[in-house]
């Protein structure tokens, strides 16, 4: 019996090492989808900070999982997709979640009553945002391996989904800094709601950060444009600490002012390449 165990163990496979890199950015990702879920219980219960806090987390994490995985060289298709899905949940299904929570089921009849008909139009906008959310990503997961015009740079095609879910909360986060009870008008919030949607189902440009650089100092001395973004990114994290509130509705106003502004310099740098 001893001998036939010791035949087994030798004719046993060696085991071979397991690359486990390719799980930190997919550990990442699944961060963002339990962030965004768990945004939802908090509307749920009505902590509306802490539920715009949680999308903000999964934004911070839908950024980091690519900046891991090209760190550890382990980027896949898999990874990409299950970043759309968890995208969805996070800035398509869980922000619509909120705001009908938030204000919109506000307007209609409380469950349990006969005439439950004001509900549909509230839900509807927030299906739209969730649907419209998905075909964003869809069309980004296709266009992986499609190569854009050199004008499309700086530029996103539609609304990025993070920055879609911002959109959509901008009145529930100018609440928050202000308290000011109009800004839960359902008229109000349905209308982010839908221009947030219809410009991330678009083919609008939009603005891209991720390949910007500052133009450098003719004098080739380019340590006081360090020491000027340090220095701002030092403030801006002092004023968050103090007023985060406040900050990230005054930040969101000059992204909706940059949005125009976007599109306006796009079409003249589309227009200055087709003439060359």
């Amino acid at each position: 019996m001893r001998k036939q165990n010791k035949k087994a163990l030798v004719a046993m496979p060696d085991l071979k090492e397991v690359d486990i890199r390719p799980l930190f950015p997919n550990m990442v990702t699944m961060a963002n989808l339990a962030a965004g879920f768990t945004s939802m219980q908090f509307a749920f219960w009505g902590k509306w900070e802490m539920a715009v806090i949680c999308i903000a987390m999964a934004a911070i994490f839908d950024a980091l999982d690519g900046l891991v995985a090209r760190k550890f060289n382990v980027s896949s298709r898999f990874g990409a997709e299950l970043d759309s899905l968890s995208d969805l949940v996070s800035f398509g299904v869980a922000p619509g979640f909120i705001l009908y929570r938030w204000t919109m089921e506000q307007s209609a009849v409380v469950l349990g009553q006969k005439d439950v008909s004001a509900i549909g139009v509230p839900w509807i906008i927030a299906l739209f945002l969730a649907m419209c959310c998905a075909l964003r990503l869809a069309r980004f997961n296709t266009m992986l391996e499609t190569k854009q015009p050199p004008y499309w740079t700086h530029f996103f095609t539609g609304l990025p989904a993070p920055a879609g879910a911002y959109v959509a909360l901008f009145p529930l986060v100018c609440f928050l800094w202000t308290k000011a009870e109009f800004l839960r008008s359902k008229w109000l919030v349905g209308f982010f709601m839908l221009f947030s949607a219809v410009f991330m189902a678009s083919r609008i440009p939009t603005p891209c950060f991720k390949k910007m650089k500052f133009p450098k100092l003719k004098n080739g001395n380019d340590s006081w444009v360090s020491l000027g973004m340090a220095a701002f990114v030092a403030l801006l994290i002092g004023f968050l600490i103090t007023d985060f509130w406040a900050v990230i509705s005054i930040l969101g106003i000059v992204y909706l002012i940059m949005l125009p502004l976007g599109i306006r310099y796009f079409l003249k740098e589309k227009k200055r390449y087709e003439n060359k």
